[in-house]
């Protein structure tokens, strides 16, 4: 009962930012122009979003199965929000370089009031995609145990780092 109450939160968590992103920033049909213009925006905001969750969670999921340690829901949790940041950070001093090398001003390109705005929604969207990423994998793979362990072998049932075969 637990995974199925984890799957529809998370399959919530992932949908919503979406959802409400397209409710928020493309137009109401009267002041559409038409055409698929209208959904650029949409296209690049989603993309911010998703995919630096989804880069974040695939460098800590391929990190992981390089080393051979199994991954837990709450690590895929922290690595989607440190795609997050990554991201964040690529996006702003990117910005401000492009701004020095045009303008000679870090801050005018970076510098408006609603930057700030614009990275704590993207955190706060990216922070639910997340968590509803880290709430499918809790869902889909379970509890953290080694694979082929029994039901009451677990971390704690053999000494720091082995498992029991």
């Amino acid at each position: 009962m637990t995974r199925i109450a984890a799957l529809i939160a998370g399959l919530l968590l992932i949908a919503c930012p979406g959802v409400w992103l397209m409710e928020v920033s493309v137009p109401v049909p009267k002041y559409r122009k038409g055409g698929a213009a209208d959904f650029v925006f949409l296209g690049w905001v989603l993309f911010a979003i998703y995919g630096s969750v989804l880069l974040g969670v695939v460098v800590s999921w391929v990190r992981a199965n390089r080393s051979g340690q199994p991954v837990l829901p709450n690590q895929v949790f922290k690595a989607g929000m440190f795609g997050v940041l990554a991201a964040c950070i690529v996006f702003f001093v990117g910005g401000g370089v492009y701004g020095v090398a045009k303008y000679g001003s870090f801050d005018r390109v970076i510098g408006g009031t609603l930057w700030g705005l614009l990275a704590i929604f993207w955190g706060v969207l990216s922070a639910l995609v997340s968590a509803g990423i880290a709430l499918l994998f809790f869902a889909w793979r379970g509890p953290a145990r080694p694979a082929g362990a029994g039901p009451g072998a677990g971390p704690w049932s053999s000494p720091p780092g082995t498992y029991p075969s």
